[in-house]
């Protein structure tokens, strides 16, 4: 009775860990903190909604907090890890975000792109972005790479 059920939860959990594994090794870095590592394979708004991001996430984008949440329920590429940063990116037809967390320094990076163009960066467009952070933006817009400072 509960038996093939279990069996079906028991192969989807073991799975999902071998993926993250997978993923994690090729990404060739350490393994994120405990709390982190589950929402690797996730949707970005896993990690938006993670209570270590969602209160900094809220005050960095006031003003467009709509916007940007709408953006985090979109579509995109799977959360994954680089060089100590937990990254991601979702959007709609109106626009997309660009998500990253550092839990060892407790550091967020957000970009939101609208009408073609970037409207909220942080850190800022004029402050150095973290280099780690540099081919996982690539995905997110390869000209990024070009416009941005990269700092430490």
């Amino acid at each position: 009775m509960a038996g093939p059920k279990w069996a079906g939860w028991c192969a989807k959990r073991i799975f999902a860990l071998i993926r993250r594994d997978f993923l994690l090794a090729m990404a060739g870095t350490a393994l994120p903190p405990e709390e982190f590592s589950g929402l690797i394979g996730q949707p970005v708004l896993a990690l938006a909604v993670h209570p270590a991001v969602f209160p900094r996430l809220r005050v960095m984008s006031a003003g467009r907090q709509r916007v940007v949440s709408d953006g985090l329920r979109g579509r995109g590429p799977a959360l994954g890890w680089h060089e100590g940063w937990l990254h991601g990116w979702a959007g709609t037809a109106e626009a997309r975000v660009f998500l990253a967390y550092e839990p060892s320094a407790e550091q967020l990076a957000l970009m939101l792109w609208e009408d073609g163009r970037p409207s909220l960066f942080i850190p800022p467009r004029w402050a150095p972005w973290p280099e780690a952070l540099r081919l996982p933006l690539r995905g997110f817009n390869p000209e990024l790479e070009a416009q941005l400072r990269w700092g430490a």
